[in-house]
């Protein structure tokens, strides 16, 4: 079991590579699931990661920066891409990281905010800690007024939930499977 956010060798290009790609597979954005790739000769690429829209209370269209904190994951869900028997590049980031990324992007206009989610580091509350971490940082510390959406981790303490709520835009949370049955089944790690 990992016990503490480990930096691997990967520069932060290979990092935001490899944790916008895992990223995809959270649906919660608009823009999410599009197969159609870049064409030689068009404009566009609906399938790139990384960016992702999302809609402000007065209908405008808001690009975030999509990325996971971490794609190393204590659970084994079968369902999941990032799930802990997978053999996928494992990749985390550090909440200073984070805010470097996001506040770097949002300078070059490329973003106007941020959908962090995560797999689950050591336990959920860590997880969620360190993801509380990243947004307290990135509001007091470099006082990026700009949008966040963080997908909260299940398990989490109801106090970690609330930190998230007051520091974020927007908080969403995954419905992992309907009933109890179907969680031993794919996912018997959790309850």
């Amino acid at each position: 079991m990992i016990t503490q956010i480990t930096n691997n060798n990967y520069t932060t290009q290979e990092k935001l590579q490899i944790l916008a790609d895992a990223a995809k597979y959270d649906v919660a954005c608009t823009s999410s699931g599009s197969s159609r790739r870049g064409k030689k000769g068009e404009l566009g690429n609906a399938e790139a990661c990384g960016i992702c829209h999302s809609f402000a209370a007065d209908g405008r269209c808001i690009s975030l920066l999509k990325i996971l904190m971490t794609n190393h994951c204590a659970y084994d869900c079968k369902y999941c891409i990032n799930r802990a028997s997978n053999d996928v590049r494992r990749a985390t980031f550090t909440p200073q990281e984070i805010c470097e990324l996001t506040v770097e992007f949002y300078k070059r206009n490329y973003i106007e905010g941020l959908f962090l989610s995560s797999g689950v580091l050591k336990n959920p509350t860590y997880t969620m800690e360190k993801m509380c971490e990243t947004l307290l940082l990135l509001r007091t510390r470099y006082h990026f007024n700009g949008y966040i959406h963080v997908k909260t981790i299940p398990g989490a303490s109801d106090e970690l939930l609330a930190t998230a709520g007051y520091l974020a835009d927007r908080i969403s949370v995954n419905l992992e499977l309907p009933t109890e049955t179907a969680l031993r089944s794919l996912a018997p790690n959790k309850t």
